[in-house]
């Protein structure tokens, strides 16, 4: 054998085919390069992904022995790999130049025709045809005509049990998968071979991990009863409904091994509960608000049922205006409680007692305010509520004081369709409220007032990065002028979650004295762009604008206030940290050049 012949060989195999090589005693560098998939870049990084000629270039052979021994173990690996994309004629050629250093390894690659699903069967034991037939191939994600692809198969194979499950075969099992190509057709016949097992009823249920809560506040969460025809969906409803009730860490709904004689399905559900009581408090800060702090305590299971107490308390307005005397600031004092699954599933009995003293520049208010309303869920995340209000108040205002007695008939419904509660980036949240009220006693007359928001959420990279936040509010109060309405009961504009840049209730008409007046329509309209320039921080440009009105309906010729500014976000899991500084764009005498504001949340 000449030197020649021992410095340049060629290996060429085909997917089959055996490989002989020489035997050199040195360390052998060498390059890669695949050829012949340029057009199918999906197939190319596989194909690079299961080489070791690829992974272990850095770790080149003793000798050219052992890179003819990497090369012909990836000839199978290659292989495999394109069978396993449906190319089953495919030839794979392996070239290897050591004249040159460091030696170059081409793979030239004849990928060949795809193969294609040309049948899919799903059967029971022996070839015996399931009971209420068997789903489509395209249930499964395997179409007829569809390119061969082992990924596609597997996916398949994973889909028939929950196919199934959804047909009430809770206990079906997969006993084999039959392939046969057929070289002369470029196909492939699949058949799936299942024991369905018997279909299935709910069956008794076992709660594990109940300590505090009692087993009828969970058990009347269920959406079944005993008997009732199994199906995934309402099991996974099931376990969503008792975590909704927040006294549970954790929730496991499980089927037993095997169904009772009866078929039925034994439920087996594994609870943690949550420490029932709970404390917190927190604070805020706006430049024309002030100061404010706040103090909550709580019991998730009053009763042991799953019944929430809820007392807050709260002062704010320290150091607005330049105010420092405590007769000056607001204070607040409410109680709430909320019975879930009141008289039925799916609603709750929610009761509210308020009392407070506040002073904004508007107007000065005493009140003491007993709500009772009944809510039902009648969707996924669509909710409606109807209750009773009373409300005795003292106010006080420039222009005249009231004493007013009102008896109102709220009635709410909110339709949530974003993706977070916190921190939304994409969906939509649309909300309208009613409420007619009757003066009983007092000073003012009887109105309506109505209020309709809604908000929606553009994630443009679908990562959370880049999300784009609109948000609209119209109010209109009916049946009342600007003074026969409480003033506590209009339409006031200005602060952190309404127009920024502006002052708190600063927007719109004012009295003689140059204090809000407040209005009896509202218009807003807000625009954020929220960008993240690390996981945990964004920036957020946005606009506002809005106005309020003494005229029923918003007169626009009048003209909005508009506001600009700059936010910062700092995520963190109970929200996100805003801090926002905002000017405003059109401001009039008297409004201040910039607004800067502290919270926990978005802004909308």
């Amino acid at each position: 054998m000449t030197k020649a012949t021992w410095r340049k060989w060629m290996l060429s195999a085909t997917v089959t085919g055996l490989v002989t090589v020489p035997v050199l005693a040195q360390e052998t560098k060498y390059e890669v390069a695949i050829q012949g998939v340029e057009d199918h870049p999906h197939l190319s990084a596989l194909l690079h992904e299961v080489s070791s000629l690829v992974a272990l270039k850095g770790q080149p052979p003793p000798s050219p022995i052992g890179l003819g021994r990497r090369a012909d173990a990836d000839l199978d690996r290659f292989r495999a790999a394109l069978r396993s994309e449906g190319f089953y004629d495919a030839i794979v050629n392996a070239e290897i130049d050591v004249d040159v250093v460091p030696a170059r390894v081409l793979i030239l690659v004849e990928e060949g025709a795809r193969y294609t699903v040309t049948a899919v069967h799903l059967t029971g034991p022996r070839g015996a045809a399931l009971p209420d037939g068997a789903p489509a191939p395209e249930a499964l994600g395997l179409v007829i005509g569809s390119p061969a692809r082992a990924p596609a198969l597997v996916d398949a194979e994973g889909r028939i049990l929950p196919r199934l499950a959804e047909r009430g075969y809770a206990y079906a099992k997969l006993l084999d998968r039959k392939l046969v190509v057929d070289h002369a057709v470029q196909g492939m016949d699949v058949t799936f071979q299942v024991d369905p097992g018997p279909k299935v009823a709910f069956g008794a249920l076992t709660f594990n991990g109940l300590d505090a809560v009692s087993e009828r506040a969970a058990r009347r969460r269920l959406p079944w009863r005993e008997g009732m025809p199994y199906h995934p969906a309402t099991m996974e409803e099931g376990r969503q409904a008792l975590a909704e009730l927040g006294v549970f860490s954790s929730v496991r709904l499980r089927l037993a091994d095997q169904p009772t004689g009866d078929d039925k399905a034994p439920v087996l559900i594994d609870l943690a509960e949550r420490e029932m009581n709970y404390v917190g408090f927190g604070a805020d800060f706006g430049t024309e608000d002030g100061f404010g702090a706040n103090a909550y305590w709580g019991d998730r299971n009053l009763m042991g049922n799953a019944e929430k107490l809820r007392v807050d308390a709260s002062v704010a307005g320290i150091s607005r205006r330049g105010e420092t005397s405590a007769s000056d600031f607001d204070y607040r004092l409410a109680g709430t409680y909320q019975q879930p699954d009141f008289l039925s599933r799916n609603q709750s009995l929610n009761l509210s007692a308020e009392a407070l003293s506040e002073r904004p520049d508007a107007y000065r208010r005493q009140a003491l305010v007993l709500t009772g309303a009944v809510e039902r869920k009648l969707a996924k995340g669509l909710k409606a509520s109807l209750g009773v209000t009373a409300e005795q108040s003292h106010i006080e205002e420039n222009t005249q004081t009231t004493k007013n007695t009102l008896i109102g008939v709220p009635f709410a419904i909110n339709w949530d369709k974003s993706n977070d509660l916190l921190n939304p980036t994409q969906g939509f949240r649309l909300a309208g409220a009613v409420t007619p009220y009757l003066a009983a006693f007092g000073d003012s007359n009887s109105f309506t007032i109505a209020r309709v928001e809604g908000r929606t959420y553009f994630d443009f990279r679908d990562d959370g990065w880049y999300v784009g936040a609109l948000r609209g509010v119209y109010g209109a109060v009916i049946g009342g002028g600007l003074l026969d309405v409480p003033a506590d009961k209009r339409f006031f504009a200005g602060g952190g979650g309404s127009i920024r840049g502006y002052g708190y209730q600063e927007v719109g008409p004012r009295d003689g004295a140059g204090d809000p007046l407040g209005g009896v329509s509202l218009l807003e309209l807000s625009a954020e762009m929220r960008m993240k320039v690390t996981e945990d921080i964004a920036v957020v440009p946005f606009i506002d604008a809005g106005n309020v009105y003494t005229t029923e309906y918003p007169k626009l010729g009048q003209g909005l206030r508009y506001a600009a500014g700059l936010g910062g976000r700092y995520h963190t899991v109970i929200g996100p940290i805003r801090l926002d500084v905002a000017v405003p764009l059109n401001r009039r005498a008297g409004d201040k050049a910039f607004q800067f504001y502290i919270s926990i949340g978005q802004a909308f």
